[in-house]
This record gives structure tokens, sequence and C-alpha cells, in this order.
């Protein structure tokens, strides 16, 4: 007497059905995608020729709507992405300052330029300042109005990414693909990088109050006061 393979005619009688009226079924969806080719050889083990054609022609067409879900949603995400990146309030040529700017590549976030430069003065710091450049910029922004303008499109920019983060974390789950793209994950750490060049601005001119008439503090302390938000 032959056996009845259940969960065998269950997976037959949806390939029939998605056949008939084009409906696809979690069930059925979920074992096409996550089945290996031998676990789908073995669903078709013992059926007849025909009921075998069945299912090749649903696997195909299933797993092909599958692969051109899983492309839009991935080009969703890298369009998503680079819109957020692409309109930072922080890369307004208001924020290009020419003395900072023309140390790094041409492209480079005008404010992330000004952060690597601060960051220079306050951690290589020795008591006294060694370059005109340093005493440019401790002349220009040693009072924390003078970053008023910088820290509001810092803002806007982190409040902005935040939302971008959460829409790609959102389609992600939702089309189960990667938010691991080159764009997404730029996203995400300069969302991170955002929290840092504004908690060192905020910094910045406490620093060069502590250094004044070379009262130094020790990179030390310059590096504890940073990170422990003092």
């Amino acid at each position: 007497m032959k056996i009845i393979d259940f969960k065998k005619q269950k997976f037959l009688k949806e390939c029939r059905l998605y056949l008939k009226n084009g409906e696809v079924s979690v069930s059925l969806s979920m074992a096409i995608n996550n089945s290996t080719p031998g676990h789908i050889e073995f669903l078709k083990s013992d059926m007849a020729d025909d009921e075998k054609k069945i299912i090749d022609i649903v696997v195909k067409k299933i797993r092909g709507t599958f692969k051109k879900n899983i492309t839009s949603q991935r080009q969703k995400i890298n369009i998503l992405a680079i819109s957020a990146l692409e309109n930072l309030s922080t890369l307004d040529k208001s924020f290009v300052i020419p003395k900072v700017i023309e140390r790094y590549r041409d492209t480079i976030n005008p404010v992330k330029a000004l952060y690597y430069d601060l960051q220079e003065i306050m951690f290589l710091y020795d008591g006294k300042t060694k370059k005109d450049h340093h005493k440019f910029l401790i002349e220009n922004f040693s009072d924390i109005t003078d970053f008023n303008n910088i820290i509001l499109a810092i803002d806007k920019d982190i409040q902005d990414l935040y939302t971008c983060k959460e829409q790609l974390k959102a389609i992600a789950t939702s089309s189960s693909v990667s938010n691991s793209s080159e764009y997404a994950v730029r996203v995400f750490d300069t969302h991170n990088q955002l929290i840092q060049w504004k908690k060192l601005f905020e910094r910045f001119p406490d620093w060069v109050k502590e250094n004044e008439d070379n009262k130094r503090i020790s990179l030390y302390e310059t590096l504890k006061k940073f990170f422990s938000n003092e």
C-alpha cells in the first residue's frame, strides 16, 4: 500500500491553485524561496511526470517574481539613501572655508573638513599653536555662537538621516533584503559621524578657554572630557 505524503500533496495543490488563479500563498512562497534545489527534487519524488512539470513551472515563475521584487527593493533602498546623502544641509556652500577646504579633496563635506581641522588642534596640541592655520581657526571658532548655523544644519541632517535609516530598515524587513548596500551603509555611518561632529563643535570653545595663556591640559584630559561628555 502506497503511503500518502500529505506535505507533498499540499505543496502540489498550492502549485495548481497558483497556476489557476495567480495567487501565491504565504506557505507556497516560503516553501519555494527557502528550499534548496535538492529539497524541491524531494518534493517532486514519486510524483507523475505531469505533476513534476507543474511544480517546475511554478517554482520558476515564483522565484523569478521574487528575484524581480528583491531587485526592485534594493533599487528603492539605494535611491532613498542617495537622495538623503545628496541633500544634507551640511553640504551647503555657505559652510565652505577656503583655508580649510583646500587641505582636502574638493568633494568633501565642508563641515566634515572643519571637524577634521578642529580635531587636529584639540588632539595634537602641545601647549601652543604650531600653525597659522590653527590660530586662524581658534580666532574664528572660540565661542559657541560661532557654531550656531553649523549645529542647526547638523541637527537637521541627524534627524533626516535617522528618518532615512528607519525607512531603510522597514524596506529591508518587509522584503527580506539586506540594507548593506554601499549607499545604505554610508547613511548609517554618516549619521553616526554627524553626532560626533556636533559633540566636538560644542566642546571646542570650552577647550580653547581651558588652554588659554598656555595653560595646557593633557591629551588624556582632552579625550576624557570629549568622550565622557563632561
